[in-house]
């Protein structure tokens, strides 16, 4: 199992001016991506129901079982595998219930600088970042907010 003491970037990119866009049109831009050392493809499809776990500042936020996915890593994996897959490809699964977004307050949930993300699946590792503000990741205040 890997855990990641030693932050490799910041997790998020907050501005607390702006609420985040839903999960599934969000854009990763730099530095918003992170992810743990890689587990060997071999032992993801064939894994056990493994606990996932979001915490921010210890409080756990999003807690389920990979088993609870609607769609299985294998799925995922078969459906896009006419693409082909190469050493060191990221594959994206989503997110378990409890996104802030969703909440009856959201407001309240949203990062902010200065707080602190785990992300953990039992028996392939831990995610653990800091989320920084838009000017101390690129150095400028944040570009302004594009409508939609």
């Amino acid at each position: 199992m890997s855990d990641v003491n030693k932050p490799a970037g910041p997790a998020a990119v907050a501005d607390p001016a702006k609420p985040p866009v839903p999960q599934t049109t969000a854009p990763v831009a730099p530095v918003s991506a992170p992810a743990v050392p890689p587990a060997p493809a071999i032992t993801l499809p064939k894994a056990p129901d493994g606990q996932m776990t979001l915490r921010v500042n210890g409080e756990s936020r999003q807690e389920s079982y990979s088993g609870n996915m609607s769609v299985t890593i294998p799925e995922i994996l078969s459906h896009y595998s006419a693409l082909g897959y190469s050493a060191g490809d990221v594959v994206s699964t989503g997110t378990v219930s409890g996104v802030a977004g969703f909440s009856e307050d959201a407001a309240s949930l949203y990062l902010k600088p200065g707080d602190v993300i785990e992300a953990e699946i039992e028996k392939i590792g831990i995610l653990r970042n800091p989320v920084i503000s838009w000017q101390d990741a690129h150095g400028e205040p944040a570009p302004p907010r594009v409508a939609w």
